[in-house]
């Protein structure tokens, strides 16, 4: 298992093994930080976790932090490469958007706990992981709007548009783990709840194009560069004042 962008030190130069034993480590972390929490799960019951002793369990990773690191690295490996797998039988640019949201939605809802407690702890990442963090993030987001150009191929794109598209779609199956509770109280069955947000994703989309056909005007696209600059600055505003 490759850690990209940061690395993480190992004592042991056998790769196969380090694949092999941090995902033993990953497996039990997953399991103790979601009962548990960052700070309250200690290094020795990851370890107990993982079926490893904490001597053993040092020679892949330095720190709790690591840990951290590593699940994080995990799951979005999962996601980015699931995504691709889950379109590379399908042809239809169409079909490709929903193959790839529903595997998504999947996913998440399957680590919900995991996923959740990802975005409790984000706070916890060092330096060097947020950078990495970041970058990771801006390459699963760029297979969206990829497939948003493929989807809207021949026709004018709005480039605006399409970007603020591809941010939603990356995190639209987020909604699950986040609202679940809710979710599964309003609607009879989670099934329902993703086909549901297929559909509205379906007809919500064809904003990409840039057409005034049968469209609504939206003043935040259709003003000017300075006024956009405007609104960064009043957003940083509002960001000091709380």
């Amino acid at each position: 298992m490759k850690v990209h962008g940061k690395e993480v030190q190992a004592n042991i130069k056998n790769a196969r093994l380090i694949d092999l034993r941090r995902r033993q480590i990953i497996e039990g972390a997953m399991h103790v930080f979601a009962a548990k929490g960052f700070h309250r799960a200690t290094v020795r019951e990851i370890a107990d976790a993982a079926g490893l002793t904490m001597g053993t369990m040092y020679n892949y990773v330095r720190s709790k932090e690591d840990i951290l690191y590593i699940v994080y690295d995990f799951m979005t490996t999962i996601l980015t490469e699931g995504l691709r797998k889950a379109i590379e039988n399908t042809e239809d640019p169409r079909e490709k958007v929903s193959a790839a949201l529903r595997h998504n939605m999947e996913l998440i809802y399957q680590y919900r706990d995991v996923i959740m407690f990802l975005y409790r702890e984000a706070g916890n990442y060092d330096r060097e992981s947020v950078r990495t963090v970041l970058a990771q993030e801006t390459k699963y987001i760029e297979v969206f709007e990829e497939l948003l150009r493929q989807r809207f191929a021949g026709r004018k794109i709005n480039e605006a548009r399409l970007k603020v598209a591809a941010d939603i779609l990356s995190y639209l199956n987020v909604i699950l783990v986040l609202r679940g509770w809710s979710l599964r109280r309003r609607h009879k069955s989670m099934d329902d709840v993703v086909d549901g947000i297929l559909e509205f994703v379906e007809h919500a989309i064809e904003i990409v194009e840039d057409t005034d056909r049968g469209s609504v005007d939206c003043r935040h696209f259709k003003n000017t560069a300075k006024s956009q600059r405007e609104r960064r600055s009043k957003w940083g505003n509002r960001a000091k004042k709380k």
